[in-house]
């Protein structure tokens, strides 16, 4: 197979292509600082951006803990429990199900789960060895006619 991929002749590239591709870089080397990736930016402008993102979530974070110790947020927060309610129910099923399937798989015989895998595998051997055989015999009579 490599010797064969190795003999195929060089495919040329669509005449248009190198001048695309030029045009392309020169855009993009003539776009300003700020359209460019962060990494393009000059490190004064790198420095304060990341100065200022730190302050605006330390800002956010103080607001929202002052916004959550606040009376008015105590008054709300009794009608999102009723909405809460069913996520909770949700939660609930959904542990009983997953302790229902545990206590199911710890009931079967270990004896039998191998009996699965080793099902499983000579299947999976079975229909490679079956597409490889009949790709053989397709492969064979295509070429003799």
């Amino acid at each position: 197979m490599h010797r064969v991929l190795r003999g195929l002749p060089d495919r040329k590239a669509p005449s248009g292509l190198e001048a695309r591709i030029l045009m392309e870089l020169s855009r993009r080397a003539a776009l300003p600082w700020w359209r460019k990736s962060f990494s393009h930016w000059p490190s004064a402008v790198r420095i304060s951006f990341l100065a200022l993102s730190v302050l605006a979530a330390i800002l956010l974070g103080s607001g929202l803990v002052m916004l959550g110790n606040s009376n008015g947020a105590h008054a709300l927060s009794g009608g999102f429990s009723n909405a809460y309610n069913w996520y909770l129910l949700a939660r609930d099923i959904a542990v009983s199900a997953r302790d229902r399937v545990a206590g199911l798989a710890a009931s079967v015989p270990s004896l039998w789960l191998y009996g699965g895998v080793v099902a499983l595998a000579a299947g999976y051997a079975s229909l490679a060895a079956f597409g490889a055989a009949t790709y053989r015999v397709l492969r064979t009579s295509r070429s003799t006619s």
